[in-house]
């Protein structure tokens, strides 16, 4: 990912490259919009999107809607989420304000990983105030969150019962071979 690359400008080159992958021309994908109840997403508009035709001063013209993005990823079948985050680099900064803030203190870009936590609702943002941030979550999801934590510690607890079962331990890291142990 460029390091200066805006949310729309990741949106558009996502785009562009799911569309390519699908084998979809922008009129293809036009018509895919068109039936989901995008009209106004023509070809010419997808094209421009993807091109993200500059202003003298190198910015884009004019910024992804909300809406655009939404019915793309949809028209693309992809989580919302996967168009407008990179999903390759998890280690490079995400610019998440056109300008740095004022006064700097590097608000304005934060790594992708966190970024993608941060719109699944998982983790708040580095300077975000974490007690607000959790709050908002509906009461519903936390329940669901601490089903599933439980589901998982639950099958982990078979998994370690069913090779202590056949003569296999795991072996902590670090200990003599680290590897799974047969005794047997």
């Amino acid at each position: 990912m460029n390091n200066h690359q805006s949310a729309s400008e990741v949106v558009a080159e996502r785009v562009q490259e799911l569309r390519k992958r699908q084998g979809l021309t922008a009129k293809d994908l036009a018509e895919r919009c068109r039936l989901i109840g995008a009209p106004g997403l023509t070809a010419s508009v997808i094209a421009n999107i993807e091109s993200g035709r500059r202003d003298l001063n190198g910015r884009r013209r004019r910024q992804i809607t909300l809406e655009e993005w939404l019915i793309l990823a949809q028209a693309l079948h992809v989580a919302p989420i996967h168009l407008v985050v990179p999903i390759d680099d998890d280690h490079s900064r995400y610019e998440l304000t056109p300008e740095p803030p004022t006064p700097s203190h590097g608000l304005n870009r934060e790594g992708v990983g966190w970024v993608r936590e941060w719109i699944r609702g998982n983790a708040p943002l580095t300077f975000m105030n974490e007690r607000i941030y959790r709050s908002e979550v509906p009461a519903e999801e936390w329940k669901s969150r601490e089903r599933r934590e439980q589901e998982g510690l639950e099958v982990n607890k078979k998994l370690l019962e069913a090779l202590e079962a056949v003569g296999l331990t795991a072996a902590p890291k670090g200990a003599e071979g680290g590897e799974a142990e047969s005794h047997g």
